[in-house]
């Protein structure tokens, strides 16, 4: 890639890209013996797609369908990310696939806290279930924030800690086919959202942060994080 004057991400190094004499970008993303190739230069993909077909012996499948768990559909709204197949085999992994669908990911009135006192469960149980959530926000950031708080437990899980990750495939249960849709758009305005359950730890006070960025209205980065220090303000 490098001899054809691509550079590789410092973020993932399985990733290449290209700034085109006439300003379009390419990237090139790879996975085992899968790419994918995307771009606004539709001469430079044609170059570097006959480019790899002399190098190597590749087959042109077309548009991505599906790539390493997720699911691409396109239309004419945009691109369509989402993980039902995913989701799908989660619940039957964990026998929940006749589980009654919950409205929300989490109890707004439960605060998960280290409770000593709880029945300890399997930990590399909870912990090969929280591993598989959080793939899932890769897609789903509605969940994003309460996974980020059950993974804050995954040392000395408890059983009420197991029944809050249970309440997220409850959810997930009735929502196997919400994604993320990049719509089709000229425009190219940044906005980024963020919000704090402010001290919302019981055991340290601290938060537990999170963002969103879009730009052209199309959601593209998005996080939950719990804080470095704890934040109380007396007056």
């Amino acid at each position: 890639m490098k001899k054809l004057d691509y550079n590789q991400s410092n973020a993932d190094h399985t990733l290449f890209f290209k700034h085109s004499s006439s300003g379009g970008v390419i990237f090139l993303l790879v996975y085992v013996d899968d790419i994918i190739i995307t771009g606004n230069d539709e001469g430079e993909i044609q170059n570097l797609s006959n480019c790899l077909t002399q190098e190597f012996d590749v087959k042109t499948l077309g548009r991505p369908k599906y790539f390493f768990g997720i699911e691409v559909a396109h239309s004419s709204k945009g691109i369509f990310i989402s993980q039902r197949k995913y989701i799908t085999n989660l619940l039957a992994e964990t026998r929940k696939s006749a589980c009654k669908p919950a409205n929300t990911p989490i109890d707004p009135n439960q605060k998960l806290c280290m409770a000593d006192e709880e029945i300890s469960i399997d930990r590399e149980m909870y912990q090969h279930l929280i591993g598989r959530l959080l793939y899932l926000i890769h897609t789903r950031p509605d969940i994003s924030y309460v996974v980020s708080i059950l993974s804050q437990f995954m040392h000395q899980p408890k059983e009420c800690h197991l029944h809050a990750a249970y309440r997220v495939l409850h959810y997930l249960k009735g929502t196997p086919g919400k994604g993320v849709l990049f719509k089709r758009s000229g425009k190219v305005e940044f906005e980024m959202f963020t919000d704090v359950d402010y001290a919302g730890s019981t055991i340290d006070r601290r938060s537990t942060s999170g963002h969103l960025t879009f730009v052209g209205g199309k959601l593209v980065t998005w996080r939950s994080k719990k804080t470095e220090c704890s934040c109380l303000v007396k007056c």
